[in-house]
């Protein structure tokens, strides 16, 4: 069938749906304007508060969802030409009960907690939320789509008091924390949110029904607020740090000095510009770096605030991959290639550096989102020394780059959008262009039941203004999102030339897949359980070009919370045809055939609510062919709070593979290529421990310690035939492996005003990789102690400078 009629016809069916009974129900609440603002102390006993409307009748969401709340709760609303300010009183019959430990800012750990979500174009798409525990600690997050972003950083106050009716709070959030429109009258979406940690019971202002899709449409609406303009949004934030830093190779230690400046600007009520200016991410947490024996480049999270901050629109597509600026040097991996006769490596570099970034986000009244994000890298060298002259000499390992993204995002009835996105990459040095365009869409029926959701990207690379390759990748989605029984239909197809991976990432392109979802899930408790989920999906996936079977899969998931909070599940798949892997042979026009499969694993969880909890995953998987691959995986996470200031974890994880078959090497002859399989033993032990002694609700010490050791043993070779199969071979490298990564990441944090940080960091790093494996993990170990260890001691210092502030003071 042509795809544009299929099209069609789905829209047809979406919008021509019956009409089902929903939630429609929104409750309104009035703000009140006063001249003189209460103490922000969390007392509730300033008169302002007298006389003014009040928010209850709560409703639960969990575990009785639309039953009424077993708490009482009770919320108020005034504001004054500057802010937007909330007082709540939470009953409780058992203050003492109250379940408040302390955790670092934007970390909520085992806690009661009031939520204020706000969505000032009252869309149902986007909103601010605003969090504070008993114990004054605060957390934020921009929603979008019922996504929360707790990366995104707000100024605001908060004050809290467990008194002898439960506990209350107070809540100043300015108006420059948010986004809304000059109208003379304001009307936002409002909801307020109630957690009883103690009981596990979540309850909220306005009813969120867990069978409708997403939950900031789901909220209340505010009034009363009239009269009052977006305030001018101009913040600076400068930086100074200093680094000490010390290999075991060397006696010294080196000592850098660093300085620059983050700038935020509401260009108008709608969007904001955010410049990062000689950025310095040296305190961020290490990676976990790991053996990747795959075919696939590993993928690591983004922990820089800049590109996790206001990032919602630069989702869009799933094209861009932030960690692709100021990542690895294209070209590090080169230098040793490069090196003359008696030349070694003094210096090279594991990422480029940044000379700025910036990037403007927002949403008008339209609905229209805009988002412009711009980055550069400067030259970077690798510094090699002729051991015998002395003399050094640098090489390029990545010139200078510009990254560039747009997104243009309409927001459309029933919480639907359009997007189009465009990404480039330009080296003015080698003249070379990477460009993704595409568009990305959702339609939902007004009822919210059923959607249709795809997107068409386009890629191409251009060498000296020529194009060397042209790729495209469509996705389509159809199905029903509401109730206790969902399904959906997913089509993908991705051609052989489609390469987002210049400012992307893609593991494997050249695949057709079609997949059918269902799932259902029980949220109304029933005899011993709370809430059951249910997920089974049919995949099959073929080549593009040449077009040709690929592999088919079951995967089944499952997961049932009791009473006592204690939590079970089960997953799995099961391929029963034998399948072929066109990428695991490196080289194009192989194939590795792989036998029928099945895998399956149980994990517990228990009840974090006491001082003593646990998490257990194992599993295990076997492949019935020639090969008789067997996988097995064991993991254990224990935590325990010593207090309401301190608590540990512990991570213990080993994973084991046998009689498995994976690229080994591959060498070219006359013309003609051969590759080599090789069959292997591989195990991967990580422990992990973690430490956190939060003084207050401002300062904090954590300490997180990190090995992870891994081994490949190759038994045997084979060489790979193009019909997929292997025959013996005599090749007999030695192509073994032992890795060892330990990490230490230690920080004191002090945030001693508001937006403004003092932070002391000491990082420890050590990497071995050898062909020499290790049996023993005690000798592993040592031998991994007596590699060259990296020691960095730095402190930071941040300080928040409003704009609005000075001019009030000034």
């Amino acid at each position: 069938m042509n795809r544009l009629p299929l099209i069609i016809v789905l829209l047809l069916i979406l919008f021509a749906l019956p009409v089902q009974s929903v939630n429609t129900v929104k409750k309104e609440i009035k703000a009140i304007r006063v001249t003189n603002k209460p103490v922000i102390d969390g007392k509730l006993d300033d008169a302002v508060w007298n006389n003014v409307p009040i928010a209850t009748d709560f409703i639960q969401h969990e575990p009785n969802n639309g039953s009424p709340s077993n708490y009482k709760t009770e919320a108020k609303f005034i504001y004054t030409d500057n802010a937007l300010i909330i007082g709540v009183m939470m009953h409780d019959p058992d203050p003492k009960g109250i379940f408040k430990e302390f955790s670092k800012r934007d970390r909520i750990n085992n806690s009661d907690f009031l939520s204020i979500l706000i969505d000032p174009f009252n869309n149902g798409l986007d909103a601010f939320e605003f969090i504070v525990t008993p114990a004054g600690v605060q957390w934020d997050a921009k929603v979008v789509n019922s996504n929360e972003d707790s990366s995104w950083d707000a100024v605001w106050k908060s004050g809290t008091e467990i008194n002898g009716a439960g506990w209350s709070a107070e809540l100043e959030i300015p108006y420059s924390a948010l986004r809304f429109p000059t109208n003379d009258v304001q009307i936002w979406g409002l909801n307020v949110i109630r957690n009883i940690q103690r009981v596990r019971e979540k309850t909220s202002w306005n009813f969120i029904d867990k069978e409708e899709d997403g939950w900031v449409n789901q909220s209340g609406v505010l009034k009363g607020i009239e009269n009052v303009n977006p305030p001018v949004r101009l913040s600076f934030t400068p930086y100074f740090s200093t680094y000490f830093d010390k290999s075991s190779d060397h006696s010294s230690w080196e000592t850098n000095y660093r300085g620059g400046m983050d700038l935020k600007y509401g260009i108008n009520e709608s969007y904001t510009l955010d410049m990062m200016l000689i950025p310095d991410f040296g305190q961020v947490q290490s990676d976990d770096e790991i053996l990747n024996l795959s075919p696939y480049e590993t993928k690591f999270d983004e922990k820089r605030q800049f590109f996790t901050e206001a990032t919602e629109l630069f989702d869009r597509g799933g094209v861009f991959y932030s960690r692709r600026i100021g990542g690895r040097p294209t070209n590090m991996y080169d230098v040793e290639d490069l090196l003359k006769d008696d030349e070694e490596i003094t210096e090279n570099p594991i990422e480029s550096k940044i000379i700025n970034a910036t990037k403007v986000s927002g949403r008008n009244t339209k609905g229209l989102g805009i988002g412009v994000l711009n980055a550069m890298t400067k030259n970077t060298y690798a510094t090699v020394k002729d051991t015998i002259s002395g003399k050094s000499r640098k090489i390029k390992t990545q010139p200078f780059t510009n990254y560039n993204m747009l997104v243009l995002d309409q927001s459309l009835k029933n919480e639907s959008y359009v997007s189009l996105f465009n990404t480039n990459l330009y080296v003015p040095e080698t003249d070379y262009i990477a460009n993704v365009t595409g568009s990305e869409f959702i339609f939902k029926n007004s009822e919210r039941t059923h959607k249709l959701e795809g997107k068409a990207i386009l890629s191409q690379r251009f060498e000296k203004g020529e194009s060397d390759q042209i790729g495209h990748y469509h996705q389509l989605e159809y199905g029903k999102i509401n109730g206790a029984f969902t399904w959906e239909y997913y089509h993908r197809m991705i051609s052989d030339k489609y390469n987002p991976n210049d400012m992307g990432i893609l593991f494997r392109n050249n695949q057709i897949n079609n997949i059918l979802r269902l799932a259902y899930d029980g949220y109304k408790p029933k005899g011993s359980t709370l809430v059951r989920h249910f997920r089974l999906s049919f995949n099959h996936e073929a080549r593009y070009s040449p077009s040709r079977y690929s592999r088919f899969s079951i995967y089944y998931n499952a997961r049932v919370k009791f009473i006592n909070h204690t939590a079970v599940g089960i997953y799995g798949n099961v391929r029963p045809l034998h399948h072929y892997d066109y990428n695991e042979p490196r080289i194009d026009g192989y194939k590795l055939r792989k036998g029928a499969s099945a895998f399956a694993g149980i994990w517990l969880s228990s009840d974090y609510r006491k001082a003593f909890a646990i998490d257990i995953d194992a599993n295990y998987g076997k492949r019935f062919s020639t090969d008789n691959l067997k996988t097995f995986r064991f993991e254990i996470e224990p935590r325990y709070r010593f207090s309401d200031k301190f608590m540990m974890e512990y991570e213990l994880s080993w994973d084991r593979n046998m009689n498995e078959l994976g690229y080994a090497d591959d060498e070219e002859t006359d013309g003609l290529t051969t590759v080599y399989i090789g069959e292997r033993n591989t195990s991967y032990v990580e422990n992990r421990l973690s430490a956190n002694y939060i003084f207050n609700n401002k300062s904090s010490l954590t300490f997180r310690a990190r090995h992870y050791w891994a081994k490949a043993e190759y038994e045997n070779f084979y060489t790979l035939q193009k019909n997929g199969r292997v025959q013996n071979s005599d090749y007999n490298e030695n192509n073994d492996i032992n890795f060892n990564s330990f990490n230490i990441d230690m920080v004191y944090s002090w945030r001693f005003a508001p937006g403004s940080e003092l932070a002391v960091v000491w990082k420890n790093s050590i990497f071995s990789d050898d062909d020499k494996v290790a049996h023993r993990f005690v000798n592993n170990l040592k031998n991994t102690f007596d590699a060259t260890q990296l020691n960095s001691v730095s402190v930071k210092l941040i300080y928040y400078i409003d704009y609005m502030s000075l001019k009030r003071n000034g």
